[in-house]
């Protein structure tokens, strides 16, 4: 029987594409869900799938029998750093070969971005797990705008950015990557950045947003106390609202942590280049628009 790749997150969006591009190539594959129902949804679709928590280091052992090597994906929670220690620490357990992390490329020890640390310390821990690995360094995730779409359809991008520049990748360009590392199977501490192919601050992410969309889309600078009131009032959490403040006010304006660099590696590393952020907006158009 050939090697399995096992895969947290595939509920969510990086996670659920890689696991469709990885069966779509034949390659033997196991889903590690939280519940039962997500579990018996997956198996009904003839994928194997086992029920264990990433807070849960005895259980995630056990889902991880006879697995070769895992891609780990952890949620950005107050939990995300724990949850990374122990799904590093049951492969270590299990005896998987080789573990791929879904890390970022604004992981940083002195990160004001809770998710960006808590990275940071599972990198940390599967370089010095004994395993082999990669660490796959996505920019920021296209997916993110969504979250804008009321704003954009009255042809407004809020946002705190300035002239700090982003290179936007979208989370299908991820998958690609990751599938295509997971199926060579060749694991030697490399960490590939992967970004979008355009360096793009506040306003010339509205410009690509308005080629794709076919629409206007002015963006409108908010200072970023008050960007973050209108993430608490769209529901976000205090914490992570305070997060993408941070993130955006200061991280993605002053260029901090890296967060300013584009790569070619998405071509290099699956022989396509990464969309441009206005061909996902052509493609999100319905979500976009409604």
């Amino acid at each position: 029987m050939a090697d399995v790749t096992a895969l947290t997150g595939v509920t969510g969006d990086v996670g659920g594409k890689t696991l469709r591009l990885l069966r779509e190539a034949g390659a033997p594959v196991r889903a590690i869900v939280r519940r039962p129902e997500q579990a018996e949804a997956l198996r009904s679709d003839g994928v194997d799938a086992r029920v264990a928590d990433l807070g849960d280091r005895a259980a995630l052992t056990r889902a991880l029998d006879g697995v070769d090597q895992l891609f780990l994906v952890t949620a950005a929670t107050r939990r995300q750093a724990e949850h990374g220690a122990n799904g590093v620490r049951a492969a270590r357990d299990a005896g998987v070969r080789a573990l791929v992390h879904l890390s970022g490329a604004d992981a940083a020890e002195h990160s004001p971005l809770p998710w960006a640390h808590a990275i940071w310390r599972i990198d940390e821990q599967v370089r010095a797990s004994g395993l082999a690995f990669t660490l796959v360094r996505p920019s920021g995730f296209l997916t993110n705008l969504e979250s804008s779409a009321p704003a954009i359809r009255r042809g407004f991008l809020p946002q705190t950015m300035g002239r700090g520049v982003i290179p936007w990748i979208d989370t299908a360009d991820i998958a690609r990557v990751v599938s295509r590392v997971l199926q060579d199977a060749v694991h030697d501490g490399a960490e590939p950045l992967i970004t979008g192919p355009e360096l793009l601050d506040g306003r010339g992410l509205a410009r690509a947003l308005s080629t794709g969309l076919d629409r206007a889309v002015r963006y409108v600078h908010l200072p970023s106390r008050a960007f973050a009131a209108v993430l608490r009032v769209n529901g976000v959490p205090a914490w992570q609202a305070e997060g993408l403040r941070q993130q955006f006010g200061r991280v993605a304006r002053r260029g901090l942590d890296g967060i300013d660099v584009r790569t070619d590696e998405v071509e290099r590393l699956t022989g396509r280049p990464a969309r441009s952020v206005a061909d996902w907006a052509r493609s999100r158009r319905a979500t976009l628009l409604g």
